[in-house]
């Protein structure tokens, strides 16, 4: 039988697990479709390597996350994902599997990524770890003018943290913008990849500046990597989403 590649669209909740990225000790999400998997196809014992578009960190969500997997299976696509639901927390669902072709791969083949931080200026219970609960005076022209300087090419050593493993750190950013809706602040970032905490550490600091905290040429020196001395700030992950993964 010839080997399969299957493309996963996924959703999760991700307070309760270590990230996207297997852990052998740890809750993850992929771990836990991986073992999804393993529970399906334990007659046909084989490889079982999920590849995810990227990582996300621990606490993060994601309305699209995209994976592939490459199977000798004669199971149908449908019939794989109900099979894997069935067998998934209820924080975690496949809205869809496909059969594409073997040259897919969900991290090398995806050409664009964007996240969605969202910020609740009005506490509720109901957003405990899907929001982040933020009630401070902001200047929203001062954020999104903070917004349009991420846009461009730039390193962002500076607005990431560090990992000796990587020697590229520079990140195309093709959208970057605040949204403010009653009591919902959203912020929109679009880039061909992302660092380490990259996003979080963004919102974070165009928050002191929208606060007035911190000026604007704080974040113009950070993305210059002009200052080491400039402060910088993080965002809780519990209000990052990854929002979707573009191949075209």
């Amino acid at each position: 039988m010839p080997k399969r590649n299957f493309k996963l669209t996924i959703q999760y909740l991700g307070t309760s697990y270590n990230g996207w990225q297997y852990q052998p000790s740890h809750p993850t999400i992929q771990g836990e479709i991986e073992s999804a998997f393993e529970k399906i196809l334990h007659k046909n014992k084989q490889n079982i390597n999920l590849i995810g578009s990227g990582r996300t960190d621990s606490g993060v969500h994601a309305y699209d996350q995209i994976a592939n997997i490459i199977l000798d299976t004669d199971i149908s696509s449908y019939d794989l994902k109900n099979a894997i639901n069935a067998n998934l927390s209820k924080s975690i669902f496949i809205k869809e599997c496909i059969e594409v072709d073997m040259e897919f791969h969900a991290r090398f083949s995806a050409k664009k990524r964007s996240y969605v931080y969202r910020i609740s200026k009005e506490y509720s219970p109901f957003i405990n770890d899907r929001e982040w609960y933020y009630d401070s005076v902001l200047d929203i022209g001062l954020l999104n003018q903070a917004a349009d300087l991420i846009l461009g090419t730039h390193d962002f050593t500076l607005l990431s943290k560090f990992n000796a493993e990587i020697d590229n750190r520079i990140c195309d950013i093709y959208a970057s913008s605040w949204n403010l809706s009653d009591d919902k602040l959203v912020y929109n970032i679009q880039g061909n990849r992302f660092l380490h905490h990259m996003v979080r550490y963004l919102v974070g600091t165009m928050l002191e500046i929208g606060k007035k905290n911190i000026p604007l040429d704080n974040l113009v020196n950070l993305l210059n990597n002009e200052d080491f001395s400039c402060l910088i700030f993080k965002s809780p992950s519990k209000g990052l989403y990854l929002n979707k993964i573009d191949y075209e």
